[in-house]
């Protein structure tokens, strides 16, 4: 004989549950009546014994927390564990990953010293970056700008990569010159000491070999550096004596010279002039306006100051 659920539940089973627990319960119990299909009879035993499995599978005890109150507490409990892994592998990814960068201002000179003995004299403006490994893995510089090169013998050669080309030594003293913001995009090797190999990156095969007293450029438009040829190294690094030497180097890359070593904005405003090249010589320290005078002397233009620096302009009759 079938027939529905009717009442409240067993006080018996009831009595099972926590007190704040027993209302609704009584409520579960009237609904699942009204709605339920009609069942063969259940003894009260099975009933009991089913409610008591599932309520050890709910986990309905004072000890249970519920699955939000759970993960909750594992974050509450971790987070500390959690912020200083992460803290630890932002840390050493930056340490393996983000070359060592030094950077001299304008109008300043600097001497950088390297793990293996080996130091680096830059010029105003100058950049130059190397891995964190530098000596137990390999002995490579990035540089931007112009440098003086006193190299300590080791295991590892020592590369500068410079704007599109390398130079390779295993110990020595040489110059390089390498601004990314030359007209030309020329870069200049002189070598005072020992040898070096000068080549295009990932074209070793069109390297030069110089020696000491000896000098080599190269251009983006070149397939191989320029062949060695006898040059005057205390030409080259006169700028460690801030002194100025130009040898046939154009207007334009001149004012980027003083611009950098004076910290000063030099503004050209005579067209077709840029590229004009230009000798000069200075044998000791000398003023910016001095240099000036002589460009506009010999080039045929006039200077000002301004309130950035200083503006040079054609004449007009």
């Amino acid at each position: 004989m079938n027939k529905k659920q009717n009442g409240t539940a067993p006080e018996h089973i009831i009595n099972e549950f926590d007190e704040e627990l027993r209302n609704e319960m009584n409520e579960i119990w009237l609904l699942a009546g009204s709605t339920a299909p009609d069942v063969q009879d259940i003894s009260p035993i099975e009933v009991e014994n089913g409610l008591n499995a599932l309520n050890t599978r709910l986990e309905i005890s004072g000890d249970y927390i519920p699955a939000g109150d759970k993960i909750a507490g594992w974050i509450q409990n971790y987070s500390r564990v959690l912020v200083a892994a992460v803290a630890l592998i932002t840390l050493t990814t930056f340490f393996i990953f983000v070359p060592r960068t030094a950077v001299v201002p304008y109008g300043e000179m600097a001497t950088l010293d390297l793990p293996d003995g080996s130091f680096i004299e830059m010029n105003s403006g100058s950049t130059v970056r190397y891995s964190r490994f530098y000596r137990f893995i390999n002995r490579t510089i990035e540089l931007n700008g112009e440098a003086f090169f006193t190299v300590a013998d080791h295991g590892h050669p020592f590369i500068v990569k410079a704007n599109g080309v390398s130079v390779e030594v295993t110990g020595t003293r040489f110059n390089v010159q390498s601004w990314a913001d030359d007209p030309a995009g020329e870069t200049i090797v002189s070598v005072e000491k020992g040898g070096v190999l000068f080549y295009p990156i990932e074209k070793r095969d069109q390297m030069v070999t110089l020696t000491a007293g000896e000098s080599s450029r190269w251009n983006p438009q070149q397939l191989q550096p320029t062949a060695p040829e006898t040059s005057n190294v205390e030409d080259a690094t006169a700028w460690r004596e801030f002194r100025f030497v130009f040898r046939n180097q154009a207007l334009g890359s001149i004012l980027r010279d003083l611009e950098r070593r004076f910290n000063i904005t030099i503004e050209l405003e005579a067209h077709g002039v840029e590229n004009s090249p230009l000798t000069a010589y200075y044998s000791q320290q000398v003023q910016l306006e001095s240099v000036l005078d002589d460009i506009c002397t010999v080039k045929g233009l006039r200077y000002t100051r301004t309130t950035t620096g200083y503006r040079i302009y054609r004449q007009v009759d």
